[in-house]
């Protein structure tokens, strides 16, 4: 498959990049703005919310929409982005019989079918940590349910990794119980506060200081702004759900990050795209 980024080295264009997000129904989902924090100037997005009535954020639901992926796919490749990101860790799983060798032919499948590549945030996660040579991990499940801790945490096993410490905001004692969680959920438009994000990953990395990296798995933890200050107090790598689909976006379109965002977006080179 050609890449589609080969079509942005032209003047006549109002961006070099043009990037795709494939976003959950009844979610507030800001990672297009943020994507534009970490790429570089001219780079230009879409989003695409699903529409699923009735959404209530259960695995099931999300399996008896799966093929709504691909729909939004096409819909995003007709549109002239060269790259598309699925927000929304769980999809990967959601099934209970799908992983990452399965998620990996999934994403092949609507390459071949569109012509640009679609990239999932859960399999971001196994990529990101193999990229960083990690082979044991850490994990703030943040606010996860506990089916999707559940199976998150499966998948990254099923894709070779030692998970040293798992654990969600209850187990770590800084929330009280699910009622809590969804009154921050309520207040927020799930975009949980800077100080609980840091307390996770930090407290993550106390109860395994011995991990190759410490894992955030929810879209709804926004760790791009706080992945630097948790790796200098912990001296660990932050792979988190919103910090690796960028980095796996930015990677395709042979760009760079802005600095100050944490070690794995800083791995970028300075490309363009070619």
């Amino acid at each position: 498959m050609e890449r589609a980024v080969s079509a942005a080295n032209t003047d006549s264009r109002r961006y070099q990049a043009y990037a795709g997000f494939v976003t959950t129904p009844r979610y507030f989902d800001d990672s297009p703005q943020q994507f534009l924090q970490v790429a570089p100037a001219g780079t230009g997005v879409l989003q695409r919310v699903l529409h699923i009535p009735g959404y209530e954020w259960g695995l099931d639901e999300r399996a008896g929409n799966f093929e709504l992926l691909s729909e939004a796919a096409a819909c995003l490749a007709q549109s002239h982005c060269q790259v598309i990101g699925q927000v929304g860790t769980n999809w990967v799983h959601c099934s209970g019989t799908t992983g990452p060798d399965e998620i990996e032919a999934f994403c092949r499948r609507l390459a071949d079918e569109t012509g640009v590549r679609f990239l999932m945030a859960g399999q971001c996660l196994v990529e990101a940590l193999r990229a960083i040579g990690a082979t044991t991990v850490t994990v703030a499940n943040g606010y996860f349910r506990p089916d999707w801790s559940a199976g998150i945490n499966r998948y990254l096993e099923a894709a070779g990794f030692e998970i040293m410490w798992a654990g969600d905001l209850i187990d770590q004692g800084l929330v009280a119980d699910h009622d809590e969680k969804l009154a921050i959920e309520a207040a927020t438009l799930w975009d949980y506060p800077d100080h609980l994000m840091t307390a996770a990953a930090v407290d993550a990395h106390r109860r395994a200081p011995d991990a190759d990296a410490i894992v955030q798995t929810g879209a709804g933890f926004r760790m791009l702004q706080v992945a630097e200050a948790v790796e200098e107090r912990t001296g660990t790598p932050v792979v988190a759900s919103d910090i690796a689909l960028y980095w796996a976006m930015l990677s395709e379109l042979g760009l760079s990050a802005a600095p100050g965002h944490g070690s794995l977006l800083a791995m970028l080179g300075g490309q363009r795209p070619t």
